[in-house]
């Protein structure tokens, strides 16, 4: 993990961070969610580790069971009275899915369980990809939020505003593998090409 980047893995640094981040600790700290799914690697990505969250941002929780649809009763029994609920089985690019959707409050959380470990995760792969680039150029994060604010999702968002080709998702992937120097280069490219950023 590069040391510009909190431990994602621990979800307490949301304590110390923005007005939205904090609202997720306290939420988190007093729901709990993670302590009802004890026993499973789980992470939270998504918008509020990032500090890009808008209105209608929800908490993702990611969770890795080796049969991801074997977790529906334990969603169930743990979530299932909450506000909103509702569970479905999803396909995305790296293997099918449980996810369940409800309300904490006023918040939307989403618990996406794959078969995958936590890190190998999209979600969280992009997470950590978006958190390069923020931590490169914070000048980003307003410029996401805007695109968010319009509609946008968070991986099209980034996709669009650093200009890259093809499925935003795949093209976000793509840069992972390049270190901070490499994508202070492209950010600066990028910057160049559209001098509004920020």
């Amino acid at each position: 993990m590069p040391e510009h980047l909190p431990d994602f893995r621990d979800w307490s640094f949301l304590a110390g961070g923005s007005a939205d981040q904090r609202r997720a600790f306290d939420l988190l700290s007093r729901h709990r969610p993670f302590d009802r799914l004890a026993g499973q690697d789980t992470g939270l990505a998504g918008t509020f580790p990032l500090d890009i969250a808008v209105d209608g941002s929800d908490l993702d929780i990611l969770v890795q069971a080796d049969d991801p649809f074997s977790m529906a009763p334990i969603l169930d029994a743990a979530f299932g009275h909450q506000p909103a609920y509702a569970r479905r089985p999803a396909t995305v690019a790296d293997g099918p899915a449980l996810v369940a959707a409800f309300i904490l409050d006023d918040l939307p959380v989403e618990i996406f369980v794959q078969s995958l470990p936590v890190e190998r995760q999209m979600a969280w792969r992009h997470m950590l990809v978006e958190a390069r680039l923020l931590a490169i150029d914070p000048s980003l994060r307003p410029a996401i939020r805007a695109l968010k604010q319009a509609g946008i999702k968070t991986e099209p968002a980034f996709a669009r505003l650093l200009t890259l080709p093809g499925d935003p998702y795949q093209a976000l992937l793509s840069l992972e593998p390049m270190d901070d120097g490499a994508l202070a280069g492209l950010l600066s490219q990028r910057r160049s090409a559209m001098p509004k950023w920020g």
